[in-house]
């Protein structure tokens, strides 16, 4: 509400700035969402259509073939399912070991915690191509000396990408147990429980949005990652993001097919989102402010 004691000037200036300020949040909406127009609009068209460069964005055809060619060109379901659970189990350790380090972080003061917190966020700013070639030499060492092969495995993938995934999640999720006031922790102990017992009966729950946040963002990650999979993770623990590639042939490619299949492969996460969207929303809003 805008005060009566203002000028007209000024309440002029204020529309002006709404409008600016919605406009340019529109044209960042249009932005980001034009993508996914594109990708669905164009699994509707022919490859043909696709390769001819038409530019219009409004298509009068309805080529619904696309959607039953691709499953029976590329085997799509095993791909998801390998992509499905890489990015599950990889949540699941990172959250776990996440809670651990970011609880020890947002209590305990240690010696060097300033700089171990330093370091563990400044390990996103390492570009992975960086670290690809030495990963894959340190895998394969560990297959000649012990035996034991990482190369396209689940256990391989799924450690490279706890790997990167723990650091933020770490730094995450230390926000939202700052917002946790202590005290809660204390009158449980005060009860009789333990340190571990007052952590996951007390912190944990009160925590719950904020962890469904950081999980949801390395879920993300891990379904979508193709440069670590496209060298880690191939024959049969190929996840769904380096699947789609096979629609790409020497001869052709079916643009078709392959929007088709990327459209697919994006519902289940939008459901995701869709189901979890009050407690991720919670989660990203609390750890903002310190009690």
């Amino acid at each position: 509400m805008i005060p009566s004691e203002w000028s007209p000037s000024e309440r002029t200036k204020d529309r002006l700035f709404d409008l600016a300020a919605k406009g340019v949040l529109l044209t960042i909406l249009i932005w980001a969402l034009f993508p996914i127009y594109w990708m669905v609009f164009n699994s509707f068209r022919t490859r043909f259509e696709i390769a001819g460069g038409d530019p219009s964005l409004v298509e009068n055809s309805f080529h619904y073939r696309n959607y039953i060619d691709m499953w029976q060109r590329v085997d799509l379901v095993e791909y998801f399912m390998n992509s499905l659970i890489i990015a599950s189990v990889t949540t699941a350790i990172a959250l776990f070991i996440a809670c651990l380090g970011g609880y020890a972080f947002s209590r305990y003061r240690f010696p060097g915690r300033r700089y171990v917190g330093g370091s563990l966020i400044g390990t996103q700013l390492i570009p992975g191509i960086l670290i690809l070639l030495p990963m894959f030499m340190l895998f394969r060492t560990i297959h000649d000396v012990v035996g034991v092969q990482l190369i396209n495995t689940y256990q391989g993938i799924i450690f490279v990408y706890t790997t990167f995934a723990v650091p933020f999640a770490i730094w995450m999720l230390r926000g939202f147990f700052d917002t946790i006031p202590p005290s809660l922790e204390e009158a449980a102990r005060v009860d009789g429980c333990t340190r571990f017992q007052a952590l996951f009966r007390v912190v944990l729950p009160l925590a719950a949005p904020g962890i469904a946040a950081t999980g949801m963002f390395v879920f993300l990650v891990a379904f979508n990652e193709v440069l670590f999979a496209s060298v880690m993770a191939r024959g049969d623990v190929t996840p769904l993001s380096i699947g789609i590639q096979q629609f790409m042939e020497r001869d052709q490619n079916y643009w078709g097919e392959m929007m088709a299949a990327s459209t697919v492969a994006t519902v289940p996460i939008l459901l995701i989102f869709v189901l979890f969207q009050k407690p991720i929303v919670e989660g990203l809003t609390e750890g903002g402010v310190k009690q």
